[in-house]
């Protein structure tokens, strides 16, 4: 019988990068299932003068010079959100 992960467990994981993200796994089988969204509020930066800083926190100039000059994808995604909310 398949276990149809019905009910599911909260686990933090940090990454490399220094993000915690929160991963959800099955909490009769230990399966994973699937990380649970960050809010983007609780989304901190994880490089340069404003490390660990929530987005809300950071200067938006600082934020427009990374979407033009950063190089990571996932982050650049984050401003993006960011600004739309």
């Amino acid at each position: 019988m398949e276990c149809l992960h019905i009910e599911t467990i909260e686990k933090p994981q940090i990454f490399k990068n220094g993000i915690t993200h929160i991963r959800l796994e099955c909490i009769d089988c230990g399966r994973f299932i699937k990380y649970k969204p960050q809010h983007i509020e609780t989304f901190k930066l994880w490089f340069g003068k404003h490390k660990g800083k929530e987005l809300q926190e950071v200067p938006k100039d600082y934020l427009e010079w990374y979407k033009k000059n950063g190089n990571d994808k996932k982050t650049i995604e984050r401003i993006n959100l960011f600004f739309q909310s």
